[in-house]
Formats: C-alpha cells, structure tokens, sequence
C-alpha cells in the first residue's frame, strides 16, 4: 500500500480569492481515494466535494472493479458538473480525482493540475497531455508506483517554485514527512495562493541499510545461540558422549559424515539457487508483459490494413484485447495498456464508420450566456438563425450584434416546432395548442370544426398543411388551410397499421418517413392511394444501432437533401437512399456517424447536405462535411 501524505497552506487568508480542500477516504482494504478541489467559491467547493464523497461511497465498492467504476464517478461527476455550471461560471475551477489501488495510482483531472512522479532520478510530468479545455474530466490515467518512487501533486506548479534538486534531494531524505521539507522551500518564496500539496510514496519495507541492520541483527542471535549452546551443561555432555562415540579414523565413519555434510552443502545450494532463480523469474515477469503488449501493438498495426475486411478485423482485434486484458489483469504497464485500448476503440470507430469531431468553446460559431436557456430547435427565417426554446425564441443571430428574447404568450411551453418555406414558425404547445411566429410576432392558430386542438405531441409542415403526430404515437393528422385557420383533422395512417404502430418521429419529403420506436423506418403516401411499406436498413446488422440515450430519436429528411438522417445516442447517422426519386425509395444503406468527442447534443439542423448546426447546451456548432468512396470527411 503506498504512503499518502497532506500538507495545506498555513498562510493568512486576507482576500479570499482561492480555496482549497483536499481528503484521502479509505474504501476497503488496499483501496484509497485522494480528491483536490480548488475554486474561488467556498460553497461551491463544499458542493462539489460532498457530491464527489457520496459518488465514491455508493459507486465503489469492489475491489476488482476499480477502473470501470472510476469511469462511472467520472460520468456522472461530468453530468453534475454541466448542471451546476448553468448557475456559475466554473471556468476557473481546478479538481482532481485519484484512487490508491494496492502499488497502483489511477488519476483524472479536471481542467489544469501539476502532478510530477520522481522515478529514476527523474521527474515525469505524468499530467502533461490531460490538460483539459472543457468542463470534463480528462482521462483516466494508470502508473504503477515501484519502491523509492514518490508523486507530488498540488493546485500549485511546485517546479515554480522548488528546484529540480531539491526535489531529487527531498525524495532521498530519509525523513518520513517529506512535505514537511516543501514547505519550508515555499516559505521562503513569494507564494500569496492558498495551496495543499499531496506526496504517494512506495518505500521498500527492507532498504539497504534495514538490510545491514537485519543481516547484524541474524548473526548476532547466531552467535548468541552458538555461545549459550556451547555453554550449556547438557550440550556440552552429548558433544563429548558423541565425540567417544565416534571414531573419526575409522573410514566407513569418516565417509558417513563426509556424504552427510556434502548432502547437506547440496541443499543449502539448491535453496540458495532456488531463491535466485525464483527472483530473476518475478524479474522476467513485467519483461514478459512488455512484450505481450509489444505483440499486440504489433496486430493493431496490421489490423488497420484490414478494417473494411470485417471477419479478419474482428478476429484480430479479439486476439489483442485478450493480450491487452492478460496484462491489465497483473496491473502492470497500464498507461500503455490504457493506449493501446484507446486505439482499438479508434479503430473500431473507423470500422463501423464513426467519425468523431470536437466540440471545444474555440470552435463554436454561437455562445448563449443565457443560463435558463436550451436550444431545442435551430431554425432559419428569412436567411437569418432563430434559436427555439420551451419558452422563449432567441433571434435573428447577427455575429457581433445584440440578439432579442421573445418570449410565449400566457407562459406557454413549447413541445415541437417547424417552419414552412415562407418563413412562418409553428410551435405546438405542452397545452394542445399551436401559436405562429411570424415577423417577429406571435399569434394562436385557429382550428375549424373543432373546438381545440387534438392532443398531440409532435408537429410538421409541407405544402403548406400542418401534420400532427398523436400523444398515443400511432397515429398522424393532417390539417390543411382553412378560411380562419386550419381545417378540421384527418387520420392519414390506417387503422388497422396504427394498431400496433409506435412512432418515435416522423419527417416529409413528399412521401412520409416514420422513425418507429424500434429505430425501423417505415414510408406511406396517401395519394392516390394510401400505400405503406417498410423500409430496408442496409449495412447496420455489425454495428450499434440502438439508443441508449434517454433523448428521443429524431428523423430528419426534405425534398433538398440526397441524404436521410437520425440524431440517435447522441450520434449523426447518415444514410443514403437507393433512389433518387422519392417515390422508389425501398431501402436505406448506412453510411456514417458523426459523433462528438464530447458533450452531448441538444439539436441539430440541416439547411443542406454537407452542412450541419449542431447545439449543445451553451454553444452553436457548424459542421462541414463530404461523402467520398461511401465514407464521410470533416472538413
């Protein structure tokens, strides 16, 4: 188990700019978490810390499960840490996570941490590539801490302020609290933050100089027990009754006791041997791991020849992960252990035909500051962008330029929103009813022969009519235009296939897409007469086509785009039509996904092939994109 040491500021605090708290907490045997929190809000920190406590309380509790729960804590810390960050601006705050497993040390940091690991009179910045630019835990990282290996890490860069052989001089110290030693070095700097600095050691139960004392320590006893037995009366009595006894000159005697005693050198020397070889093979052991992970590396390398060639890729990828999975077991080498699997997650990405694209802030086209505002539908108007939420309307974005708030009549909260050609915007409402934006105007829309509107949970408009999806999902209505209004509704699915149907979205071409809720795609037209039939989903039997996401598939198609799409998981997926007239449509083939490398997507809008808005909860994306040889490029 390695050592584990605290050593907070003892400086005055006379502005309050920065706090700091850090804890160790013990959660079974061999198993420890150490967590550092620095931020300008007290609260803040005291929120975040108790919420980190009972996540690693109640999320962790195996010993043997350390890495998959950690990346458990990990996600649903950044779930909380994106809630809480719609009330603060967390842009300043600092945390990392680690847990103490046996000799081995797993860490995570969010945003910036110093963390340095003295191992062979060096020091390895082992937090140097994680540094994050989001709001999100880095990585998981895994290094084994060996005998006379120490880490310090701290909210402070200590290389600022102690020298590299100081630190070299302080890890060599035989002195337990080596903080101690630290803080003295920043007392004598101008250090004006507050700060907790944290030292992991792994020192040998048996160094050189134990080694000495214990080897003086055996032989003294030795020759303590040879004296008292030399000394006692009834040794003394049986040496001398066995030297009569025995007559050395006598040759069948003297061979006895000389093949007793060879017998004897030859047991102590196979001991001897046995301990040697025993402890060269625990030598060869990490030696052999190494190479097992050198081999797999190896077969990745080969493997990225063969992605398109499914059965080979698979095979090959089964036969690293077990060599991969054999060393991770023995928690030996796991930084490359950690590598390695990153690429054969890259890899299959690539063989299923995912491309992962940032979001980072310095990317985004549009930041909403608005903390109780979420994009829920981007929509173009008269070639400006209005931003849809559930209860007001952003627009029209001009970069560099104020944008208005319009918010709904009578605190209406909208469900679902489109908009027609002609620049009109229809928002059905959480009450059953509809309202038009129109010049930046709202106005409720009028139903005939009916006194309100059916309860319906999703809205769309083509030609000119409005088509509403039914709260039981099996069933859609149109409503063309009336004199005052909208006409009274028809059922356009029949009844006997609304009876079992479950429709997750639906989307207009000229004939109807409709998402069901086991992500089949089916397709019907009306006129002249009504035919419905079931649209074949090519090229997805190897890959993941399901939703694991709480978020609603959405279906996205029009009469100007080539390619049908789906927000499903949290992924883009494109597919392309086996015909280009709508009409001969009977099967759709999987092309692509376009998945974030982080954060999760509100919406997405699509003006045309090749160019997408994606939302998140603060930002607004574009991104661009080609098809080329059944593949997608961004650009």
């Amino acid at each position: 188990m390695l050592n584990i040491n605290i050593k907070k500021s003892n400086l005055p605090i006379i502005e309050e700019k920065n706090f700091v708290t850090s804890k160790k907490i013990a959660i079974d045997i061999n198993l420890e978490w150490i967590l550092q929190i620095s931020y300008s809000d007290r609260n803040i920190v005291d929120i975040i810390e108790k919420l980190i406590i009972d996540l690693l309380i109640t999320k962790i509790d195996k010993y043997w499960d350390v890495y998959d729960s950690f990346s458990l804590v990990l996600e649903k810390l950044n779930k909380e840490l994106r809630t809480l960050s719609k009330d603060y601006n967390l842009d300043t705050i600092n945390i990392f996570l680690g847990i103490i497993q046996g000799d081995v040390f797993h860490f995570s940091i969010l945003w910036s941490y110093s963390i340095y690991l003295i191992k062979n009179h060096k020091i390895i910045d082992i937090a140097e590539w994680m540094q994050g630019k989001n709001l999100e835990f880095s990585y998981i990282s895994s290094w084994n801490v060996n005998v006379n290996d120490t880490i310090f890490l701290s909210n402070l860069n200590l290389l600022d302020y102690v020298t590299k052989d100081d630190i070299f001089e302080i890890t060599r110290t035989d002195k337990i609290d080596k903080l101690e030693i630290v803080e003295q070095i920043l007392s004598q700097e101008a250090v004006i933050e507050q700060y907790n600095i944290i030292s992991i050691s792994n020192h040998s139960e048996l160094t050189d100089d134990w080694k000495n004392i214990a080897f003086d320590l055996i032989k003294s006893k030795f020759l303590s027990l040879k004296d008292k037995l030399i000394e006692n009366e009834k040794v003394d009595t049986l040496l001398t009754k066995f030297k009569k006894k025995i007559d050395i000159n006598n040759k069948y005697v003297y061979v006895s006791l000389l093949s007793a005693g060879v017998l004897c050198a030859v047991f102590f020397l196979y001991v001897i041997i046995n301990s040697i070889m025993y402890h060269e093979m625990q030598k060869s052991i990490p030696e052999q791991y190494k190479n097992k992970l050198i081999e797999a590396k190896m077969l990745l390398e080969r493997t990225n020849k063969d992605l398109w060639n499914k059965e080979v890729f698979d095979a090959n990828i089964k036969k690293a992960e077990n060599m991969i999975f054999e060393v991770r077991w023995k928690w030996v080498f796991l930084n490359d252990v950690n590598k390695l699997l990153d690429y054969i997650s890259i890899l299959k990405k690539q063989s299923n035909g995912i491309e992962t694209f940032t979001l980072s802030q310095d990317k985004a086209e549009i930041e909403f500051k608005q903390k109780d505002f979420n994009i829920n539908w981007i929509f173009e108007v008269n070639k400006k962008y209005y931003f849809i939420g559930k209860n007001s309307i952003i627009g029209p974005y001009i970069k560099w330029e104020p944008v208005k708030t319009y918010a709904y009549p009578d605190g209406e909260e909208v469900v679902d929103a489109d908009v027609t050609p002609e620049w009109n915007v229809y928002l059905l409402t959480k009450s059953f009813r509809i309202l038009e934006f129109y010049k930046q105007e709202f106005k409720y829309v009028n139903v005939e022969w009916q006194k309100t509107w059916e309860n319906t949970i999703g809205i769309k408009t083509f030609n000119g009519n409005l088509y509403l999806l039914s709260d039981k999902q099996n069933q859609i209505f149109r409503h063309k235009p009336g004199v005052n209004g909208f006409s009274t509704k028809s059922a356009l699915i029949d009844e006997k296939d609304a009876k079992n149907l479950v429709i997750s979205d639906f989307a207009i071409d000229g004939w109807f897409y409709i998402l069901k809720r086991d992500l089949a795609i089916d397709k019907f037209f009306t006129t002249p007469d009504y035919i419905k039939r079931s649209i074949v989903i090519n090229n997805v039997k190897s890959i993941d086509y399901s939703n694991k996401s709480s978020a609603s598939p959405k279906l996205y198609v029009g009469q100007n785009l080539n390619y049908v799409y789906t927000l499903l998981d949290n992924k883009i997926w494109i597919f392309e039509a086996d015909n280009k007239n709508y009409k001969d449509v009977k099967a759709l083939r999987y092309i692509w996904q376009l998945e974030p490398s982080d954060w999760a997507i509100q919406t997405i809008y699509i003006p045309k092939d090749g160019t997408i808005y994606v939302a998140t909860q603060s930002w607004v994306y574009i991104i661009h994109f080609e098809v080329s040889d059944n593949k997608v490029i961004v650009r």
